[in-house]
C-alpha cells in the first residue's frame, strides 16, 4: 500500500486521530442507551398493566381483634364515660403458605405471576384492659370484630374460611373504624374475653412480584414453600433458615414482637394496618437476569471494547507498515456499536447469554473479515477477531460477577495495559512513517 501523507503516518498524530474519531462514537452509545431505558420502561408497563388484571404485590395483616370499651375521661373538672376501641395482637402466631408461579406473556415479554394456599393459625390470650387503661370500665365483647387486611382483594379466589375456636365466621370488607387500608371484619358475638380463644383461616390467594407478611405475634412464626428457584428476601427480618435450588425453594421466619411497630394492646387508629405493612418481612419473586440491566452495564463498557479494538488495528499498522485509513476506523467502530443493537433486540427474544454469543459471533467475524481485507492478509483480520472474542469474553466475565465487577474490569484492564506495553517495548516509534525497514540492496551497499 503506497505511504499516504506523513502528518497521517506520524504515530503521535495517528494515535491522536484514533482518539478523535473515538470520541463520536460514544454518540450511537448514548443513543443505544436511551433506547435501553424505553425498552426497560415498556417491560415496566407490562409488569404493571399484567398486575392490573391479576392482582399487585400482596401482604397479609391480621387477624387483629378491635374490642370497643367503656372508660371514664375527666374534661374540666367533670368526669364522663366515652366508648374508644382497642386493636389486641394475637399471643402466637403462624402462617404457612405453598406458593406455585407461573408465568404470563404479553407480546415478548414474559411477568411471573403466582398463586398460592395461605394458612393462618393465632391465639388470643385473656384481654387485660385495666393494664391497658386504669380508667377503663367493661369491654363491649358483643361488637367486638376480627379484621384482617390485604394488600390486593382481588387477589382472593375464593371466601376465607375463617373459625374463632370450633365456630365457623364469615368476613365481610369493610369496618367501623376508618383505617387507611381495605380490611375484612367479622363480628365476634359470643366469645368469653375472660379465655383465650383460637383463631383458624384458609384461603387462596393470588399475586405478583412479592408476597409478604406482617409479624403482628408476641411470638411469629412463618413457614413458605415455591417452585420459584430464585427468592429475593426482604423486609425487617429475614429467613432464620432457607434452602434453595433450582426447583424451589423454602424459607422459615420466627420473629419477636420486640421490633413490632404496635403494642400488643393499643388504641384502634387510622395508621394501624398501613404501620404493620411498612413491618412485614417475605420474598420477591426475583427474575435472574435482567437483560436491561445487563445491557446497560454492558454499554458502560463499549468505550473501552472500541478503544482496544483500535490500539489492536493501530499496533498491526506498526508492525506492518501498513496503512489503515480513519474512514476504516469508524467503520470498525460502527461494527463495534451495533454490538449492543444486536444484543439488545435478540435478547428479548432468545434471552441474554445466548443473544450476547451471537451477537459476538456475528461482529467479531465482519470485523475479522474487514480487517483481513483491509490489510490484504488473513492473519491481520484472525488477530482482530480473536481480540475482539476474548474482550467480548471478558466483558461477560465482568457482567457476570456482579459484586466483583469492579475488580475484575481492572484486573483486565491493567492486564491488556501490560500486554500492549511489553508487546511495543522494542518498537522503534521515532522510524514509523519513515523508509521500510528494508532498504534496497543498493542503498545498503552505500551506507555499508
Amino acid at each position: 500500500m503506497p505511504p499516504g501523507p506523513s502528518l497521517v503516518r506520524s504515530p503521535v498524530a495517528k494515535l491522536i486521530g484514533i482518539a478523535i474519531l473515538t470520541m463520536p462514537l460514544v454518540v450511537p452509545l448514548l443513543a443505544l442507551s436511551v433506547l435501553r431505558g424505553e425498552r426497560s420502561q415498556r417491560a415496566a408497563e407490562v409488569v404493571r398493566e399484567v398486575a392490573g388484571a391479576w392482582a399487585g404485590e400482596q401482604t397479609v395483616v391480621g387477624p387483629i381483634l378491635l374490642l370497643p370499651y367503656v372508660t371514664r375521661v375527666q374534661e374540666n373538672g367533670v368526669v364522663r364515660t366515652v366508648r374508644r376501641v382497642v386493636s389486641v395482637l394475637p399471643e402466637t402466631y403462624r402462617q404457612t403458605g405453598d406458593i406455585n408461579v407461573e408465568h404470563r406473556r404479553r407480546g415478548i415479554f414474559e411477568v411471573p405471576v403466582w398463586r398460592g394456599e395461605m394458612a393462618i393459625q393465632a391465639r388470643f390470650g385473656m384481654v387485660d384492659l385495666a393494664r391497658f387503661d386504669a380508667a377503663a370500665i367493661a369491654p363491649v365483647w358483643e361488637e367486638a370484630t376480627l379484621v384482617f387486611h390485604v394488600a390486593d382483594p382481588r387477589g382472593l379466589e375464593r371466601e376465607i374460611e375463617v373459625r374463632v375456636g370450633d365456630r365457623a365466621v364469615a368476613l365481610e370488607p369493610g369496618s367501623a373504624i376508618p383505617f387507611q387500608a381495605p380490611v375484612l371484619s367479622a363480628p365476634l358475638a359470643g366469645v368469653d374475653g375472660a379465655q383465650p380463644f383460637d383463631v383458624a383461616a384458609k384461603f387462596d390467594l393470588k399475586g405478583s412480584r412479592s408476597f409478604g407478611v406482617a409479624p403482628i405475634g408476641r411470638t411469629s412464626t412463618v413457614a413458605l414453600k415455591s417452585n420459584w428457584g430464585h427468592p429475593s428476601f426482604f423486609g425487617a427480618f429475614l429467613p432464620n433458615a432457607r434452602d434453595l435450588g433450582a426447583d424451589g425453594f423454602t424459607a422459615n421466619w420466627t420473629i419477636p414482637h420486640y421490633a413490632r411497630p404496635v403494642a400488643q394492646v393499643a388504641l384502634a387508629e387510622a395508621g394501624l394496618f398501613q404501620r404493620l405493612v411498612n413491618a412485614r418481612s417475605g420474598v420477591r419473586f426475583f427474575q435472574p437476569v435482567d437483560i436491561y440491566h445487563l445491557v446497560e452495564r454492558a454499554l458502560k463498557y463499549g468505550i473501552l471494547v472500541i478503544g482496544a479494538a483500535f490500539v489492536v488495528v493501530f499496533l498491526m499498522e506498526v508492525a506492518t507498515r501498513r496503512s489503515f485509513h480513519p474512514v476504516q476506523y469508524l467503520m470498525v467502530g460502527a461494527a463495534l456499536t451495533v454490538f449492543y443493537l444486536l444484543l439488545l433486540s435478540f435478547a428479548e427474544h432468545i434471552g441474554f447469554a445466548s443473544a450476547y454469543a451471537l451477537a459476538t459471533a456475528a461482529v467479531a467475524g465482519l470485523v475479522s473479515l474487514y480487517v483481513g481485507l483491509a490489510f490484504r492478509r488473513a492473519r491481520e483480520g484472525l488477530v482482530v477477531g480473536v481480540e475482539l472474542a476474548a474482550a467480548y469474553g471478558l466483558l461477560y466475565v465482568v457482567l457476570a460477577s456482579e459484586d466483583y465487577a469492579l475488580l475484575t474490569g481492572s484486573v483486565v484492564v491493567f492486564a491488556a495495559l501490560a500486554a500492549v506495553m511489553l508487546a511495543t517495548v522494542r518498537t522503534d516509534w521515532s522510524s514509523f512513517g519513515g523508509e521500510s525497514r528494508e532498504k534496497p540492496a543498493a542503498e545498503a551497499s552505500t551506507i555499508g
